[in-house]
């Protein structure tokens, strides 16, 4: 998804300038972005579909009008975020019952809503989601949000276009890997971790054994820090995607790495 274009660098800050608490951003209009999901389904079936666009949505309909049993899973993860979802009308009427608690495992969950919203989308195209009454609900709903309103637009939606980009490779060993690139953080920070890796004889230890945990954690600590600091969107900000691959950096960059030792909170590095 795109941030809408009203946004700027005062959106998770509060009236004094403080950075807003992380749920308190979450759970609000401000982190709603425009959705991409369907322009790029709409994009890939045009390109490589075979079935036709209506026929895809039959299974997720049925299991929205039908309903499926709550697993032991959702229940917890429900229970694990109770206080946040009793805040959420919608998301309240969803997954708790009468009694404000999460639906019982092995209670039916169904949702009309977006059995109908499917279906309406199954029918008209990708475009109704953008330009229709589902679209102007999405921004009603983050408009009227009640603590912090987003700043989705009708445009916001309208305006969204799917965007194909050539991926993200890399070699690991005798592997090799691609992904997906700037902007999307992912194949970027899973090649840095593994070349921060190679450094190591990772075959001579026991997946779960304590070393093995380590050097995994202490490298992910270390890609990650580059993420933070240099993985944007490449159309506003210049990303060095060579630099943080190159094998003499992520070499210094193990190095970093001490046995038994975690190093905290790690820096970013000078790619």
């Amino acid at each position: 998804e795109t941030s809408p274009k009203a946004v700027d660098e005062t959106l998770f800050t509060t009236g004094s300038g403080d950075r807003l608490k992380f749920f308190d951003a979450v759970d609000s209009g401000l982190s709603v972005g425009v959705p991409g999901l369907l322009r790029m389904l709409d994009l890939a079936h045009r390109g490589h579909g075979r079935l036709p666009w209506s026929e895809l949505f039959r299974p997720a309909i049925a299991l929205a009008e039908d309903g499926f049993e709550v697993s032991p899973r959702l229940n917890k993860s429900i229970e694990s975020a109770l206080s946040r979802i009793r805040r959420a009308p919608a998301a309240a009427a969803y997954f708790l019952d009468d009694n404000k608690q999460p639906r019982a495992v092995g209670s039916v969950l169904k949702n009309p809503a977006l059995a109908a919203a499917l279906q309406s989308i199954a029918e008209n195209g990708a475009a109704h989601f953008y330009t229709g009454p589902i679209a102007q609900e999405i921004v009603k709903a983050v408009a009227k949000h009640p603590k912090r309103p987003g700043l989705l637009s009708a445009e916001d939606l309208d305006s969204y276009r799917a965007l194909e980009r050539e991926p993200l490779c890399g070699e690991y060993r005798r592997y090799r890997i691609c992904g997906m690139p700037a902007p999307s953080s992912g194949a970027i920070t899973t090649l840095q971790t593994l070349g921060i890796l190679e450094s190591y004889d990772l075959s001579v230890m026991a997946p779960d054994s304590a070393r093995a945990i380590h050097l995994i954690s202490e490298a992910q600590r270390l890609a990650y820090a580059d993420r933070a600091r240099f993985i944007s969107d490449p159309s506003f900000a210049q990303v060095p995607v060579a630099g943080m691959l190159d094998r003499e950096y992520l070499r210094a960059r193990a190095r970093l790495i001490q046995d038994g030792k975690s190093m905290g909170i790690a820096a970013p590095g000078q790619p």
